[in-house]
């Protein structure tokens, strides 16, 4: 329990981490926080560098439930000990930032990087690795909330800056050619991201190796390039080696590993290979269920936008199976809102897919009726949602010949302008 012991320790858990070896160094970060706790204290700055360390490592695993506490003691304790703007302490509110982000609390995570970005500036200035670490982060933010006018700019400054800092095949500079790439991504601007997408994994694989998981990463979002410019016999070959490989490295329920699972599932559907997505999406909901209490409203989330993919590629058992557990939730715990009427109608579409007409009708309508007398509380990325609910009643009374209902809903479906597709949802 010397020091120095414990600093060396320290020194090869942050080594285990670096390459990716998270099992071996989250075991000795642990070790460490105890050690020091014991040896000198819980507020001591070098136990508090233990608890910043391991809350990293638990966040590098995915295992933000155990991070986020221990990032916002170590916030706290850092303020009282070394003051608001000590180093240290602005280094703790971009790890609780980076947390927040990775918990999808963006309302949190935002102001955190936008005062830490001005913080680093002016003290640091625009130069120093710290500060294009937050530009990346802030961007990133950007990105996620759709403010791609002010992400765009800043991954391409933190690139710039990077390159002449630290050089074009540092680990930093390759962490900002993958993000800026996928803002361009995001922008649809593929002819500048595809080429940025499939550098970066180049020099990722020839830099920190084959399996590491930020090469692994880069394979993930090339594969969605690739995806996103209709070239799905690239598209499909690299995801599932992604997929195999996140396995082998990060285990079976690292987000990473469950995000690609479901990639690759709708990779599959628009490929119309129908059965291979339904068993990889219905494993990414079983393995997903672990993380949510019953019945919660988040996790019916997720099994609707499996079922929209499943729906497509008309795998209509396997949907009804979800949505009737979807419905089950939002009727309980959001009954009037304007999600509950389009799951409504998604069940409708299952079970029409499936011949199953008098039981589709009631849940067709009533889904129809729900969603319009809500269509202002609809946001941006639900714009296709009613026009979906007309072609599925359409579709039955086409199907149950009834020209009369076909004829009241095709003028009804005309009205609605065809909407400009949003992107895709981001890895």
């Amino acid at each position: 329990d010397h020091p120095n012991t414990l600093t060396a320790m320290n020194h090869l858990a942050m080594g285990y981490q670096t390459t990716g070896r998270f099992d071996k160094a989250l075991a000795l970060f642990e070790e460490i926080l105890n050690l020091r706790k014991a040896k000198l204290g819980a507020d001591h700055p070098s136990t508090l560098d233990s608890m910043n360390n391991l809350a990293a490592g638990y966040r590098a695993t995915g295992k933000l439930d155990l991070a986020l506490p221990l990032f916002e003691e170590s916030l706290k304790l850092r303020k009282a000990k070394l003051g608001a703007d000590h180093p240290d302490t602005i280094q703790s509110m971009n790890n609780l930032a980076e947390g927040y982000y990775a918990t999808g609390k963006l309302e949190l995570a935002l102001p955190l990087f936008e005062e830490i970005l001005k913080y680093r500036k002016a003290k640091l200035g625009a130069d120093h690795p710290s500060t294009h670490n937050n530009m990346n982060n802030l961007a990133a933010g950007y990105r996620v909330t759709g403010k791609l006018d002010l992400a765009l700019p800043l991954y391409e400054e933190a690139l710039k800056l990077r390159k002449a800092k630290l050089g074009a095949d540092h680990p930093d500079t390759l962490i900002s050619m993958n993000n800026l790439a996928e803002g361009y991504r995001a922008a649809k601007k593929l002819d500048l991201a595809l080429p940025l997408l499939e550098e970066t994994l180049k020099l990722r694989k020839a830099k920190l190796g084959a399996d590491h998981p930020s090469t692994l990463r880069s394979m993930g979002n090339l594969a969605l390039g690739y995806r996103d410019a209709g070239k799905l016999d690239l598209a499909l070959p690299l995801l599932e080696e992604t997929l195999k490989l996140m396995r082998a490295k990060l285990g079976a329920d690292h987000p990473d590993t469950l995000i690609t699972l479901s990639y690759l599932g709708g990779a599959y559907c628009n490929a119309q290979q129908g059965e291979k997505a339904a068993s990889l999406l219905k494993e990414f909901v079983t393995r997903q269920r672990k993380r949510f209490p019953n019945e919660h409203p988040q996790f019916a989330g997720l099994l609707a936008r499996v079922s929209q993919d499943l729906l497509k590629c008309e795998q209509f058992a396997t949907a009804e199976e979800m949505l009737r557990e979807c419905l089950n939730i939002r009727e309980k715990k959001e009954a009037e809102a304007w999600s509950t009427f389009n799951t409504m109608s998604m069940l409708g579409g299952a079970l029409l897919g499936q011949k199953k007409y008098a039981d589709a009708e009631p849940l067709l309508l009533k889904g129809y009726e729900g969603m319009k007398a809500r269509e202002k509380m609809i946001p941006p990325e639900g714009s296709t949602r009613i026009a979906e609910t007309l072609d599925r009643l359409i579709e039955l009374y086409t199907a149950t010949n009834k020209p009369d209902e076909v004829k009241k809903y095709r003028e009804l479906r005309a009205k609605i302008p065809e909407p400009t597709p949003l992107p895709k949802e981001k890895p």
